[in-house]
């Protein structure tokens, strides 16, 4: 009798999404990769890190959902298989950086230096790269859906496998140096 209402409670508190925590950033973690710049697999949702040298991170499947890295460096970080939905990296240097794998959806990467970046199946959705310089990055199978890149600089890169049907281009070099303009208004 007593799973008889267990399981209807168990339903109402999924539905209502009790089920899943909110998570934000953890302190220590925060700490850790201020202080030594390594930090593989923790928590900082929700952090500001902007404008924070962060040159050579190992941040390896952590969690950097929602936060705020404008104006960082993290070149030649390592962010593979990071879970970055919704960051803001607008303005920050990834030269070099690699996010293989990484998970992007949303991410502002507006006016942002991903030269030589390696994005090989980033998951970069609805993703803001307006004005981003991605010239001779790696972006096999990466997944653009409607990402803005109007403006941006491809110059190089390396596209094979990338479904840019969707995609927004306006003013885009492309890589092999030619301009589009087909979402300009």
């Amino acid at each position: 009798m007593k799973h008889f209402f267990l399981v209807p409670c168990l339903t109402v508190l999924l539905w209502l999404g009790l089920s899943q925590p909110s998570w934000a950033a953890i302190q220590s973690d925060v700490d850790l990769l201020l202080d030594t710049k390594e930090c593989p697999v923790c928590i900082l949702d929700e952090a500001d890190l902007s404008g924070r040298d962060l040159r050579g991170s190992n941040l390896k499947i952590a969690t950097l959902t929602d936060a705020n890295l404008s104006g960082a460096d993290l070149s030649n970080a390592n962010l593979i298989l990071a879970f970055m939905d919704g960051i803001n990296l607008s303005g920050a240097t990834l030269h070099g950086a690699n996010l293989n794998g990484a998970q992007l959806s949303k991410a502002n990467f507006s006016g942002a230096d991903l030269t030589k970046a390696e994005l090989s199946q980033a998951n970069l959705l609805d993703a803001d790269l307006s004005g981003a310089n991605l010239e001779g990055a790696v972006l096999v199978s990466a997944k653009l859906g409607t990402a803005n890149l109007k403006g941006a600089n491809l110059k190089d890169a390396n596209l094979r496998g990338v479904n840019r049907s969707m995609a927004l281009f306006c003013d885009t070099v492309m890589p092999d140096g030619t301009i589009a303009s087909r979402d300009c208004e």
